[in-house]
């Protein structure tokens, strides 16, 4: 009876499956820190509702890109990047949460799944450790992950993709996100500020004048007989006193909010570090404005993602060769209906773009031959410029006036035989 193989039994084995590092020679020295490291930013950028609003609306966009794999090594890592690059996500999800991960840390890491032989890749997943620490081992770049579970593991860099945003005083990871905590604070105070606001104004507050001196006891007692009748079961809405008070005046609470011109700044503050607008955020975007936050925005994520995949997949000899991933995007689907049509003709005319490539322009079906590329009959190649003259092109024109013109008049043409019409033909 053949034996049954054991069963994974969580997803860290499923990606981690591979035999441990265990002895490593110290930690990688770099140029900027003699320890390279960067922890996952506890901050709460993803607990703010403006950024985690922010931070979604690109990931939506980011997660319509289309992996695009070119060469001739093909592999079932590049095949499973279509779909589903891990058994937990497909390839939207895949690409959504990277975004996210990069937006939010500033340092996003993709971590290679490979299949029982410890050598075949078979799919891509994106981690997210708690903190992750560059080491020496073997005299090698290694990276150790500790993940909350209290779970560490050693990953070498040459198998590891990595996308960072803001780089600067690493030289390995992203400087991180804490440079917004001012703008997370005021957007907290202002949330802080509107809560207590409806609250103090849920209470009925009153400040009493005594008539005359009184005991400590006797200005509890005016106190709480005087609150009784603020009950809510006190339907009648009047709150009357004796002579045991000269006066009673109602308190009006004043809490302090953002006005609208500081919130303006406050929100604006977070749009430009994440490189997005209002309008793209709450999805009104035009054709220029979505043009203009996908050339900033996604298209720089996509250009990364697509080098960091190729360097992990594939090899520096397969690269030479003309092996690549990246990805492309439609970005047509915000365009005008009339913008479409222009950019559809030409593309097409020109035979950059094949049918079924015009028809996803305008998200329609693809169609039985819709693959082919074809080219209006006009165009010439430059090259065989010089066997079409205007000179040639004009005695072509003339003849084929006279033979209009003797079919018009019923007379030969040529010196009045019937071989002139065909030499008219030939000439043409």
């Amino acid at each position: 009876m053949a034996q049954l193989k054991p069963r994974l039994r969580s997803m860290f084995d499923s990606v981690f499956h591979r035999p441990q590092v265990q002895a490593v020679n110290g930690y990688f020295s770099t140029f900027t820190a003699y320890q390279p490291s960067f922890t996952t930013w506890t901050g709460g950028i993803y607990e703010a509702e403006l950024t985690r609003s922010i931070i979604e609306s690109g990931a939506n966009h980011a997660s319509k890109l289309k992996p695009e794999v070119t060469g001739t090594a093909q592999s079932q890592a590049t095949a499973s990047l279509k779909f589903q690059p891990n058994p937990w996500m497909t390839t939207p999800q895949f690409i959504k949460r990277i975004y996210t991960m990069l937006q939010v840390n500033d340092t996003a890491l993709i971590i290679p799944i490979f299949a029982e032989d410890n050598v075949t890749q078979i799919g891509y997943y994106p981690v997210l450790p708690n903190t992750c620490t560059a080491y020496d081992v073997g005299g090698e770049l290694w990276l150790k992950l500790d993940f909350p579970t209290s779970q560490s593991v050693y990953v070498e860099w040459a198998r590891c993709g990595v996308m960072t945003r803001h780089q600067y005083r690493s030289d390995l990871f992203g400087d991180g996100t804490n440079v917004l905590n001012p703008t997370l604070e005021l957007l907290h105070a202002q949330n802080e500020g509107e809560q207590n606001a409806i609250k103090q104004n849920a209470f009925i507050r009153f400040i009493g004048k005594l008539s005359q001196n009184r005991n400590d006891a006797d200005k509890e007692k005016a106190q709480n007989d005087f609150n009784k009748q603020l009950d809510p079961e006190n339907s009648g809405g009047i709150a009357v006193y004796d002579r045991i008070f000269d006066e009673v005046k109602q308190i009006s609470p004043s809490t302090y909010t953002v006005d609208a011109a500081q919130m303006e700044r406050i929100e604006k503050a977070a749009y430009r570090f994440f490189g997005t607008s209002e309008d793209v955020v709450l999805n009104k975007a035009n054709e220029e404005t979505y043009n203009a936050f996908y050339e900033g925005n996604i298209e720089t994520f996509a250009v990364q993602l697509g080098f960091v995949l190729t360097t992990m997949t594939f090899t520096k000899a397969e690269i030479a060769h003309g092996n690549e991933i990246m990805f492309s995007a439609n970005r047509l689907e915000f365009a005008s209906n009339q913008t479409k049509l222009n950019v559809s003709t030409a593309l097409f005319d020109r035979g950059i773009f094949n049918g079924n490539q015009v028809a996803d322009v305008f998200q329609s079906p693809h169609y039985e031959g819709g693959e082919r590329h074809v080219i209006r009959g006009e165009y010439i190649d430059l090259a065989l410029i010089s066997e079409h003259t205007a000179e040639a092109a004009a005695s072509a024109a003339a003849t084929n006036a006279n033979i209009a013109l003797s079919d018009q008049l019923g007379q030969p043409t040529g010196g009045g035989n019937s071989e002139g019409k065909e030499d008219a033909s030939k000439t043409e």
